[in-house]
C-alpha cells in the first residue's frame, strides 16, 4: 500500500488557483491565518514576504515558491513597508473582473491558490508541516517534477482551455505533495513521518497498520513482521513518527471509521468491526474519545 496515497484520501486534501494575474505599482496584501495552506508561486518579478515572529522579510524572485501547509498568517508586498489589502478583498475583486492592482507597468505576475484538507484529523504527517516552506527557483529547477507542475499550473490558469478548472485543481494537489517531497530531500530529514516512509522496516509496518486496521495487531507482531526485536521497533518507531505504535493504530483506526461513517451507508457495526472493533461499545467510546463527538451523531450530521 501508498501510505502516503492513503493518508491524503483519509484527509480529502483538495486545492486549487484562486487567480493567475499580473500586479502593478504600488500593491501588497495581508493574508490572515486560516484552515487553508496557502501557496504563492512568483512567475515574474519581484516580492517581499514577511511574516510574524520573522526578523526580517524574505525577497522572492520568478520562480519561487511558497507554501504555508499550516495556514499561516503572512503578506506579499511588492516593497517590505508597502501598504496592504485583505487578502480576501484582492481574490473576491479578481474573481469579479474588477482588479485592485490593474493599470499601466503590470510587471509583476503571481499565481495564489490553496490546499485544504480535514482540520478535523489529527495525523503525524500533518504534524510535521513547518509554517512556511519555501523552495528558490534554483533549487526548484533541479527537481523537474515540481518544475513541471509549476509550468502546468501557470498554462492552464493562464489560457482557460476547456477542462482547465479540473486540471488545475489536480495539478495544485499534486504540487502540495512535490513541495513537500522536495522539502524533505533538500533538508535530508533523519527523523520524523517522512523519513518513516522511506525507512523499509517503518514503511512496512506502516503498510500493514494501514492495510490491516482490523487486525489484533500487538507491539510483538508488528515486530516480528518487520524482522526487528521488540525493543528496537518499539523505540525507532516512536522515535520517528512520535507516538507508540499502538497509539498510532489507534487513531488511524479512529480516521478510517470517520471516512466510512461519512462516505458510505455501512452500520456502525460493521464500521465497528471494520476498523478492529468487535464491541460496538468500546468502538463508540473510543471514537467519542478521539472526536469528542459521538459516530451517531456524526452519521446524522451525514444525512442532513
Amino acid at each position: 500500500m501508498d501510505v502516503l496515497g492513503d493518508i491524503l484520501r483519509t484527509i480529502r486534501l483538495r486545492g486549487s488557483v484562486y487567480f493567475n494575474e499580473c500586479f502593478c505599482s504600488p500593491w501588497g496584501m495581508s493574508i490572515e491565518s486560516g484552515a487553508k495552506a496557502a501557496f504563492h508561486l512568483i512567475v515574474r518579478g519581484e516580492a517581499w514576504l514577511t511574516m510574524s515572529g520573522q526578523r526580517k522579510p524574505i525577497k522572492l524572485n520568478a520562480g519561487d515558491i511558497v507554501l504555508f501547509p499550516r495556514g499561516a498568517a503572512h503578506k506579499i508586498t511588492e516593497q517590505p513597508d508597502s501598504p496592504c489589502l485583505p487578502g480576501e478583498k484582492v481574490v473576491d475583486a479578481y474573481r469579479k473582473g474588477t482588479p485592485l492592482f490593474g493599470g499601466v507597468g503590470e510587471d509583476f505576475n503571481i499565481v495564489c491558490g490553496y490546499v485544504e484538507f480535514d482540520r478535523s484529523l489529527s495525523h503525524p504527517f500533518l504534524d510535521d508541516l513547518p509554517e512556511l516552506i519555501y523552495i528558490e527557483s534554483e533549487l526548484r529547477s533541479k527537481f523537474h517534477w515540481l518544475d513541471s507542475v509549476m509550468q502546468q499550473i501557470v498554462y492552464e490558469s493562464e489560457h482557460k482551455n476547456p477542462g482547465s478548472d479540473v486540471l488545475i485543481d489536480r495539478f495544485t494537489e499534486i504540487l502540495f505533495i512535490q513541495i513537500i517531497r522536495s522539502h524533505a530531500e533538500i533538508l535530508g530529514l533523519e527523523k520524523g513521518y517522512w523519513s518513516a516512509l522511506s525507512d523499509q522496516q517503518l514503511s512496512k509496518a506502516l503498510s500493514l497498520i494501514h492495510d490491516n486496521a482490523e487486525r489484533e495487531w500487538t507491539v510483538d507482531l508488528l515486530a516480528n513482521e518487520v524482522g526487528m526485536s521488540r525493543s528496537a521497533f518499539y523505540s525507532r518507531f516512536n522515535d520517528y513518527i512520535g507516538m507508540p505504535p499502538m497509539k498510532y493504530l489507534f487513531e488511524w483506526r479512529m480516521m478510517q471509521a470517520k471516512l466510512k461513517i461519512e462516505n458510505t451507508k455501512k452500520t456502525l457495526s460493521v464500521v465497528a468491526e471494520e476498523v478492529g472493533y468487535q464491541s460496538d461499545s468500546a468502538f463508540q467510546k473510543a471514537f467519542k474519545r478521539f472526536f469528542n463527538f459521538t459516530p451517531a451523531s456524526l452519521r446524522k450530521r451525514e444525512k442532513r
